[in-house]
């Protein structure tokens, strides 16, 4: 049994934390993305999904660090998109999935694997992390001073909710 799945953009949720390393942290979304998944029942491995996010959406609540984290962290005028492409999913048990694909940011691409609570209906999937990445394996830093005063490591905070296309 296999079924396909579209993001519902209105119950996902795709955000990030960064904290500083003198204090305080920094919660941002992006309200821009799309995706789908291919679940397949029988043979999870099997199972595919892409996520492709528009950077220029970044939103932290204050319009001059949005502006500088698409200028200068992320690049938007050359890279508008963060993407993560599935290449293997592994059911760790009922609940869970560990899903290894290809994330690109700033046009680098390396393999990450993402630890996902697991909830599943007939009709939706829903995936839920919190995990951190090293935004220095992707080149998003801006200059030797925010790389050092930023952690190196953000914390993806994903819930993302797909429902079965008809």
């Amino acid at each position: 049994m296999s079924d396909d799945y579209v993001l519902d953009g209105e119950r996902t949720r795709i955000g990030f934390v960064a904290a500083h390393r003198v204090g305080g942290k920094v919660h941002g979304r992006f309200t821009t993305f799309e995706g789908a998944f291919f679940v397949n029942a029988t043979d999870p491995a099997a199972s595919t999904g892409w996520l492709t996010v528009q950077l220029e959406s970044v939103d932290t609540g204050n319009a001059r660090r949005d502006s500088q984290l698409r200028q200068d962290f992320f690049g938007t005028s050359t890279y508008p998109a963060m993407t993560f492409v599935a290449t293997d999913v592994v059911p760790t048990d009922p609940d869970h999935v560990d899903v290894t694909g290809d994330l690109t940011i700033r046009g680098v691409t390396h393999p990450v694997t993402i630890p996902f609570t697991l909830t599943a209906t007939p009709d939706e999937v829903l995936l839920e992390t919190s995990h951190p990445i090293n935004r220095h394996t992707w080149n998003a830093n801006w200059n030797p001073l925010t790389t050092a005063l930023i952690h190196p490591h953000v914390a993806l905070s994903l819930s993302l909710t797909a429902t079965r296309r008809a």
